[in-house]
Order: C-alpha cells, then structure tokens, then sequence
C-alpha cells in the first residue's frame, strides 16, 4: 500500500489534492479489511486514499458525472469499490442494497466540487454569466432560478440568513424580488447585479459569494441532507467505527460539531474537557476537530476555510 497522498481521480487523469486527507487518514486510521461510505465521491480522492490501505469503499454522489469517475476507479479496484449515485443522507439504503448491515467508517466532504465550480454551464459560480441552475444533481426539481422566481421576500430573507447577517439577508432579499418585477433576474449575471446594488463590495471578498453560496445550499438542501445524514452514519457505524464530516461553511461545521458533542457519551470528554452526553446507549466517545496545515493553506486556497471533525464511536470496551 502507497503512503503517498492521491490526486483526484478526473475524466483526464489526475486532477486536485483533497483537502485535509493527510490529516483524515491519521486521525481516522482506516485499515484494511474495513468497511468505509465516502458519502461525497466528487473526483475520488477519499475513496482512492481508503482504497489503498485495503478498505472496501461504497462511493455515493449525485452527480452523474461522479459516476463515469469512479468505473475509472473500479478498473484498478475492482469490487473493492461499489458506487450509488444519490444523496449522502439515504446511505443506510445504499448500505442495505450492496449488503452491508454496518461500515466501520463514513467520510463527508461538504459543498461542491470543483469540476462543479468550474463548469459554466452548471450555475455555480458568478464568474460566467450562466443559466441559473446550481443543482449537484442535474434532475433536481428544482433551479436556483424557480426559487428566485417563486419565493416571497421573507421566504428570500431566511434563504440567505444561512450566509449573510440579518440586515443583510433583507436587503438582498428585497434586490431580488426588485430585480425579477424588471424582469431582469434570468442568469447569475443578472443575479449578481441585483447583489451588487445592495451588497457594495467590501475588502477581497466578492459581494455576491455569501449569496452563491446560501442559494446553492437551498437548492441542494444541504444543511437538511447533512442533518439527515449525521443520524444515519452514527446507525450504521459499528463499534469503534469513526465519523468524519469535513465542511467549508460554518452552518455546516457548527451542525456537525452540535451533532458530534450532543452525542457524547456520559463520561466522555471533549476537547475543553467537558462531559457532555445525553445519551449513553449510541455514541461517542471521543471527538476532536483539525485544520488544515499553513503548508496545505498556502498550496490550495481552497484549504483555508475547511475544518475536519471526527467522531469515535464507543468499542465493546466502552460498554
């Protein structure tokens, strides 16, 4: 087995170091023989790590485009890999429809990818004037542009609280519903101008990222699939099995560490060395938060924001 870090599997080769993996393998420790759910497969970075120290790996994503990555996988794996193209949150079925009853590991790595990002015709970045889509999933119901189209001011409002203060989300909210009665709200360049007349630019920081950013995690329900999934993964692992949600956005850090600490075993401590634990009989009991090195920070910018948290679930010893 290779101690190396791998690249990301692409259409065309290699493709981007995943973020914090070095640190991942070293607090979780997968061994082989181990059963591992890499909910979020993306270009496969975290699968191609767990596969090469001998763990069994059942990939998911919502993207299609996921899929036709991981066969490329599977040409050096074989049925060491298994993949299911869905949503991280129904990951006790995909579990239960390849035979797995428990998994000894589960691994999320929240947001989007970036050949997501960096595809125009996607909807995900202001950095084209696109259509204004933005599903992980291109059968998705629904595009960003229905809900710009279809939501109140208020319903806009909390849309954006996810990322942007209160004053704030109003005010965006308010720009929205301006600019769509002009009938000028068809593309994320239009979006983006709407942004920019109430959000002036402020600092390094474009004015309408706070905004991509909550209206993709509507479109997605990604704080809702997260909170679906957390319950889910603590199912399924079996003793000693290890939980690691790596997020970029502080709504989905801050749910993952409640999640990780309301789960606590009585006894159990934390980092502050608190005992936390309203519920002895499933959970952890331990749980311990990384960062990503300045190395990693300065090699990838897209490092600097993500923060890895990793829950252990109790042994037999525990009991």
């Amino acid at each position: 087995m290779s101690n190396s870090i791998p690249a990301e599997v692409g259409m065309d080769g290699p493709q981007h170091e995943p973020v914090l993996l070095r640190e991942l393998l070293e607090a979780a420790a997968p061994k082989e023989g181990e059963y591992w759910i890499d909910g979020t497969f993306g270009f496969g970075g975290h699968a191609a790590a767990l596969l090469e120290r001998g763990a069994r790996v059942l990939a998911m994503d919502r993207d299609p485009e996921a899929e036709q990555r991981a066969a490329l996988l599977r040409v050096t794996w074989g049925e060491r890999l298994s993949f299911v193209r869905g949503n991280f949150a129904e990951m006790e079925a995909a579990a239960a429809g390849i035979g797995w009853d428990s998994v000894d590991g589960v691994v999320l790595d929240l947001g989007i990818s970036s050949g997501q990002l960096d595809d125009p015709s996607r909807g995900f970045s202001f950095r084209w004037d696109a259509p204004l889509d933005m599903r992980m999933d291109p059968a998705g119901p629904v595009t960003a542009g229905d809900l710009l189209q279809e939501l109140g001011e208020e319903d806009l409002a909390r849309l954006f609280l996810v990322a942007a203060r209160p004053g704030e989300s109003r005010r965006l909210a308010r720009a929205v519903v301006r600019a769509r009665e002009r009938g000028c709200l068809q593309t994320t360049g239009d979006f983006v101008t709407a942004i920019g007349a109430a959000r002036p630019s402020r600092g390094r920081i474009h004015p309408a990222t706070r905004a991509f950013l909550a209206l993709r995690m509507a479109v997605n329900d990604e704080l809702g699939s997260l909170e679906r999934a957390l319950p889910a993964a603590l199912r399924l692992l079996s003793s000693g099995g290890r939980l690691a949600v790596i997020s970029f956005q502080s709504e989905e850090d801050r749910r993952a560490k409640h999640f990780l600490r309301e789960h606590l075993l009585r006894g159990a401590e934390g980092p502050s060395g608190a005992q936390e634990s309203p519920e002895p009989e499933e959970g952890f009991v331990r749980q311990a938060r990384f960062l990503p090195s300045e190395e990693e920070s300065l090699r990838n910018p897209r490092a600097r924001s993500a923060r890895l948290r990793v829950g252990w679930k109790k042994t037999k010893e525990d009991l």
